[in-house]
């Protein structure tokens, strides 16, 4: 007789237990063990009595089970027996593997979540912080009693998805509000670019805590307002707020839009006396900031005290060095990086490419970019690319310039044409320099200074016609310009 045919005669635990010892004997095909184990589990579960320690072990043996049916079979019959963590849990993995929910699976979370009110709180902390809104939304409204942590939940949650409409309508439906709430709005509009709601929120807080006074901060540096930032900072300082770590990398980050090298002194001062802890993350940006400011030995210096050095962190001294013109040094350390262990990212590459760039390292640099794109499998961005045709270009290699660009046409920008117009000027390749300012013309119409580089490229091989036409058509386009004011009074 076939174990087809066992399973479902077994009667007791101890006939299962049988069959099950025989599957284990006379089954070797994958296929043949997954359906059979998948009806063996089945069987087990319709058996009176608690089974699900022995239940979990038969399913751990389905390696990733996809059947829903099995799944929910599960979860079900662990909250029937008032385990109601672990069918959450087993929910949460059947997630995880990607498998479909049901009604019926839901019906059993839901049921589970309500014997333990703070689980369905978890839960729904859980969803909102992978994005699962829909989810979460409909745990949210299954709710006979909510309060502040799950109303923040569904708001902290919408503001990550960037979903600030339904993140404001849950806001302004809370009752208590808490620091959770106003700073995801705040990070939130902040996100969106939506500065002044992001300060509404902020200035309606009667007594902001540290966490909101940075998220403001940060709000700033993310959308360019780095005077306000550093405002909000000195604010925080006069005011007494304790200065985190968050607030303390968003006014660096501030002062190194600013490029303030008076404050960049005093925000170093303030770090050493220890108005923070120096962590990667302060650190981190210190070094960047000192670059910045065109101080390489302090940003050398603050590399040096970061203990448990990061992607960022060497990233961050590649790129310093690169910036002032270092570029052996640059390599070196993206060298000392690898030999480290540390894999490095698209930022790492930037800095690495550019350092071959200002170097004029046309080999290394090469081998770089085959190492990021082939080995790193990591994709080009605009910067990548525009620190090769520069290369390239300098090097008077323009035709693999333009082919670079040709291969990755979708990712080049203005500033990737524009790095291959000025090559074509040095080079004098007017026939190269024309494809260049046409696409240039296209991505940026109203600046006449490509279309000058052009004329130029013409008068300097004797096409004065051609040098003739572009300046007409410079001319047109200066004609139909507004014309300018000044907002000064005589």
């Amino acid at each position: 007789m076939t174990s087809k045919y066992l399973v479902p005669r077994s009667k007791t635990l101890n006939q299962l237990k049988q069959v099950h010892s025989y599957l284990l004997k006379t089954l070797t095909k994958p296929h043949d063990q997954y359906h059979y184990y998948a009806q063996f589990l089945i069987r087990l579960l319709q058996l009176p009595g608690d089974n699900l320690s022995y239940a979990r072990q038969v399913f751990d043996q389905i390696p990733k089970c996809k059947t829903q049916f099995l799944w929910t079979s599960l979860i079900r019959n662990h909250v029937l027996h008032a385990h109601f963590r672990q069918s959450i849990l087993l929910y949460a993995k059947m997630h995880r593997l990607g498998v479909l929910t049901s009604g019926f699976t839901f019906s059993s979370v839901l049921n589970a979540c309500a014997r333990v009110p703070s689980l369905l709180e978890a839960v729904i902390c859980g969803y909102t912080k992978i994005g699962l809104m829909d989810d979460a939304q409909r745990l949210f409204d299954s709710m006979a009693e909510r309060n502040v942590i799950s109303w923040s939940a569904m708001v902290a949650g919408y503001a990550n998805c960037g979903n600030m409409k339904a993140a404001k309508e849950f806001y302004d439906r809370m009752t208590e509000k808490n620091s959770v709430t106003w700073v995801a709005m705040i990070a939130g509009y902040g996100k969106c670019g939506e500065v002044r709601e992001a300060k509404k929120v902020f200035d309606e807080i009667s007594e902001p805590d540290a966490s909101c006074w940075a998220a403001m901060t940060v709000c700033y540096v993310q959308n360019g307002y780095a005077k306000a930032a550093i405002e909000m900072y000195k604010v925080m300082r006069e005011e007494n707020v304790r200065i985190s770590e968050v607030a303390m990398v968003g006014a660096i980050s501030a002062c190194t839009q600013l490029g303030d090298v008076e404050m960049a002194a005093i925000l170093a001062k303030h770090v050493d006396e220890g108005c923070c802890d120096r962590t990667n993350y302060v650190s981190n940006a210190l070094t960047h900031m000192h670059s910045k400011c065109g101080y390489l030995d302090l940003a050398w210096r603050e590399f040096g005290r970061i203990k448990n050095k990061d992607v960022i962190s060497y990233s961050s001294m590649i790129t310093a060095f690169a910036d002032h013109g270092k570029s052996q040094e640059a390599l070196d350390m993206f060298l000392k990086m690898r030999n480290e262990g540390i894999e490095p990212n698209q930022v790492t590459f930037i800095g690495v490419l550019s350092a071959c760039s200002h170097g004029g390292l046309v080999e290394d640099g090469c081998k770089q970019f085959e190492l990021m794109t082939r080995v790193f499998g990591i994709k080009p961005l605009t910067e990548h690319l525009t620190c090769m045709v520069d290369l390239l270009g300098r090097s008077g290699q323009l035709e693999k310039a333009y082919n670079l660009i040709m291969d990755y046409k979708d990712f080049c920008d203005a500033g990737t044409w524009g790095a291959l117009l000025g090559a074509c000027k040095v080079h004098v390749n007017a026939e190269l320099g024309e494809i260049a300012a046409r696409h240039l013309l296209e991505l940026e119409p109203e600046k006449t200074g490509n279309s000058a580089l052009l004329a130029h490229i013409y008068a300097s091989m004797g096409k004065w016609k051609d040098s003739e036409i572009v300046k007409m058509m410079i001319s047109e386009t200066e004609k139909k310009k507004s014309p300018g004011c000044s907002w000064i009074s005589s």
